[in-house]
């Protein structure tokens, strides 16, 4: 990958993941996931497609968040999830 190429992948990373997103399923090449796992090492990365498309890339989870396993932490994404849901119930603007 050439390295103007990653400048454009960085931004379209950073406006994939902007605004409190941390899930996304991307199309990406096997150089695209490996700078991910590079600049995201607690990334999770799931192949979604087993056959790869003509121009070598394949559809991906990714999931920035680390895995949640104690159901303490589990209360507290929930609890996460719910001020964020609030947040968006706020900013919502009601249709008249």
């Amino acid at each position: 990958m050439i390295p103007n190429h990653f400048e454009t992948f960085e931004e379209f990373l950073k406006r994939s993941f902007a605004h409190g997103v941390y899930f996304r399923e991307l199309r990406l090449s096997r150089e695209e996931v490996g700078y991910v796992r590079k600049k995201y090492p607690k990334a999770s990365l799931k192949k979604c497609q087993i056959t790869a498309s003509l121009d070598g890339k394949c559809w991906y989870e990714v999931n920035l968040l680390p895995p949640v396993t104690a159901s303490n932490d589990l209360k507290k994404e929930n609890l996460r999830l719910k001020k964020e849901l609030e947040e968006l119930k706020r900013s919502l603007v009601p249709i008249k």
